[in-house]
């Protein structure tokens, strides 16, 4: 099969799903790794897809995010704000989950505990925020290291959160709309359905550039969530899914 007919084969097969991984992409050509990345390249090339962690999807179903230190000055007055906000609401959290956000790595500054009192993580930098700015103990999830997001993750990371059962786990997310909150990569699928079930509240923590925003994993509904904090009204046609005393703004 030559480069054109495999292009062919892909761009038919994207039609009918959402996304394709590299996995997907070499089992539907036959062909190695590298060939599928030379694909999913000449792809991407002239605009036929739009790249994505570990693969491809439709044009304009995806907006790729940026690398996670790219973004960590966008909005940041916001994200502290939204920080300090969400503080206090975990004052009386004794085990606590913060998950990889750069919304969520201003957390640490705002929290203080009396009592004997856990964090745990599987952001690089928000444990060390923790260590440089909180006086509560911190555990980092072990699992594989992943130099772009900069966090744990793995099947290692899964399952040691069941060990767990978290007070309070604070998310922030890719996306969200009427249909549920969005995340972007492959790896979110475990953890955040762990998280779910290990947590007795489910915060999230966003600013309005998430509202209406759809990306490749639609994983958790809005009625899975306790608390919701964001910056700026929400839309009537998401507010209508959600009790008002579960709402927070700045």
């Amino acid at each position: 099969m030559n480069q054109k007919e495999r292009l062919t084969l892909i761009l038919t097969q994207l039609a009918t799903s959402p996304s394709l991984s590299l996995k997907d992409i070499m089992q539907l050509t036959g062909t190695s790794r590298d060939t599928a990345r030379r694909d999913i390249v000449k792809l991407a090339t002239n605009n036929l897809v739009e790249r994505t962690y570990g693969g491809i999807s439709q044009p304009n179903t995806f907006n790729k995010l940026d690398q996670y230190l790219d973004r960590d000055n966008d909005l940041i007055q916001t994200k502290r704000a939204l920080a300090k906000k969400v503080s206090p609401y975990l004052a009386s959290a004794s085990l606590l989950f913060l998950d990889i956000s750069t919304t969520v790595a201003c957390l640490p500054q705002y929290l203080q505990s009396d009592q004997p009192a856990m964090l745990v993580t599987n952001s690089l930098d928000i444990a060390d925020q923790a260590l440089r700015h909180s006086n509560l103990q911190t555990r980092i999830l072990g699992g594989t290291l992943d130099a772009q997001q900069r966090c744990v993750h793995g099947a290692d990371s899964i399952l040691e959160l069941q060990k767990f059962q978290f007070t309070a786990t604070v998310l922030s997310c890719a996306g969200l709309t009427a249909n549920g909150v969005y995340y972007a990569y492959e790896s979110d699928i475990a953890l955040k359905t762990t998280l779910r079930a290990q947590s007795d509240r489910l915060i999230l923590v966003f600013d309005h550039t998430k509202v209406d925003v759809k990306h490749n994993f639609n994983l958790l509904a809005l009625t899975d969530f306790d608390l919701f904090v964001t910056d700026q009204p929400l839309p009537e046609h998401i507010t209508r899914q959600i009790a008002p005393d579960k709402i927070i703004y700045l």
